[in-house]
């Protein structure tokens, strides 16, 4: 079916509605965590699983469910997975307890590994290959832009209503983005294609995760020496070897590990998965710090914030548009120093100081921005064909688990750090929060060796 082009800018806009709801959903729920946990009355590491039920089911089925497209058409997958997302968006909407705010969050989850990948695939192949770049433009800065304005819109709605509608303002989004879709775009039944589905390795790999993160998140609680937090590693363990041992044995991987051969992408997906780890760590951690420990309401939490959410929009471009004058070495450099400065600042300013917070997350932006922008490009630097296309799910996916690990660890030590506490004056709660960056500044400043896993500009720019 050959689309006008009014059709194919509708379609379009229908694309980048459903990149904006996933992206969105990955960062506006952060700044509303200490008022859905006062609301359902639930714990510090049931907390943690609102957030990671999400990311665990959107790093696992992306791949695969993406894959379904091929077989059953994108178009009328997309509108499943809008459909998922819609439904996942009411029930975490009307929740009032624990299992019904986890059962939305897993079907909004269903529904984002959908999304993502068919409206970018769809959004492309819509136009001809010279009109392309533009569109890829707009898709990316859709995507950058949703995750930016996260926080800050969480906090107006939050403070404006309640928490309840970060999760239902979604719905008008996904009635208009169905609309465009169905009008713009083609429900005939597309020509089947012989493509296999790597189930078992996505049910390992989803498993392995689930595991880990019980284990980091209840080893605290129930001592790292026990019987349960044991079990809980070395089944995550063994799930992750059977993960290996499926990818190398099927014919269609969920990820090919001939990408583990390159260089470029493993230090690309190490950088990746750590940036994430480290944001994480500063927008799941800081929203609860002004509201609980500082008395600020959500919105004022939310434009403290806001700067470190303009920064990684920015920078996120900026970023990548300077490869080719940095080169990747310099680049990767200048984020991860940036990264570990933000860490000293928030573990040694004064925190009683908004300019002194905002200033501190807003360097963390200016790193993770630096390295998010151009992580996709380095990786596929020296990639071509089949390779080429699954090392950006890969990436992807790296990018969830490091947002998992972030969740699970920092939240988790958190939650420690509290439980010990003998003094609850608000001096001693603010220590409590901020000692956990002063811990990983020793890590963040080993991981700068990282950066010397990427090539100098001359090289690059050689290679390509």
């Amino acid at each position: 079916m050959i689309l006008t082009r009014r059709k194919k800018v509708t379609a379009t806009i229908a694309m980048c509605l459903g990149i904006f709801l996933v992206m969105l959903d990955t960062t506006i729920m952060n700044i509303a965590l200490p008022a859905i946990q006062q609301g359902l009355k639930i714990s510090t590491s049931q907390l943690s699983w609102t957030l990671n039920v999400y990311t665990i089911i959107f790093a696992s089925f992306t791949i695969p469910l993406s894959r379904l497209g091929d077989i059953f058409g994108r178009n009328r997958l997309y509108l499943l997975g809008l459909l998922f997302f819609g439904l996942g968006s009411v029930v975490a909407g009307i929740a009032t307890n624990f299992t019904l705010l986890i059962a939305g969050r897993l079907i909004s989850s269903i529904g984002a590994a959908i999304l993502l990948p068919l409206a970018n695939t769809i959004g492309i192949s819509t136009w001809k290959v010279d009109q392309r770049f533009k569109v890829v433009a707009v898709l990316g800065l859709t995507q950058g832009g949703a995750a930016a304005i996260g926080p800050t819109l969480g906090g107006l709605v939050t403070d404006s209503l309640n928490w309840h509608w970060i999760f239902l303002i979604n719905i008008p989004i996904v009635i208009l983005a169905m609309i465009l879709s169905l009008t713009s775009l083609s429900m005939e039944k597309q020509t089947y294609k012989n493509i296999k589905i790597d189930w078992l390795g996505s049910i390992t790999s989803m498993l392995a995760l689930f595991f880990l993160t019980l284990g980091i998140i209840k080893g605290r609680v129930w001592q790292w020496a026990d019987v349960k937090t044991i079990t809980c590693f070395t089944v995550s363990i063994a799930l992750l070897i059977l993960f290996v041992l499926t990818e190398k044995h099927t014919a269609s991987p969920m990820v090919n590990l001939k990408l583990f051969q390159v260089r470029p992408f493993v230090s690309s997906a190490i950088v990746g998965l750590l940036a994430q780890f480290f944001y994480i760590g500063v927008i799941v951690m800081m929203p609860t710090f002004f509201t609980r420990i500082q008395g600020k309401t959500e919105l004022q939490a939310a434009l403290i914030l806001l700067p470190m959410s303009i920064a990684v929009f920015c920078f996120g471009g900026l970023g990548s548009l300077l490869i080719n004058k940095l080169g990747p070495r310099m680049i990767v450099f200048s984020g991860l120093i940036f990264l570990t400065l933000s860490y000293y600042l928030l573990s040694n300013l004064n925190p009683d100081k908004i300019f002194n917070m905002s200033l501190a997350t807003f360097v963390c932006g200016i790193g993770f921005g630096i390295i998010s922008g151009p992580v996709n490009v380095l990786a596929a630097s020296e990639l071509e064909g089949g390779l080429l296309t699954a090392s950006q799910s890969v990436i992807t996916v790296f990018r969830q688990i490091g947002s998992v690990l972030g969740v699970a660890i920092f939240m988790s030590m958190l939650n420690s750090n509290l439980q010990n506490l003998k003094i609850r004056t608000p001096q001693h709660l603010a220590i409590s929060y901020l000692n956990i960056y002063k811990f990983w500044i020793p890590f963040l400043i080993v991981s700068l060796l990282l950066s010397f896993s990427f090539v100098k500009k001359s090289q690059y720019l050689k290679n390509k």
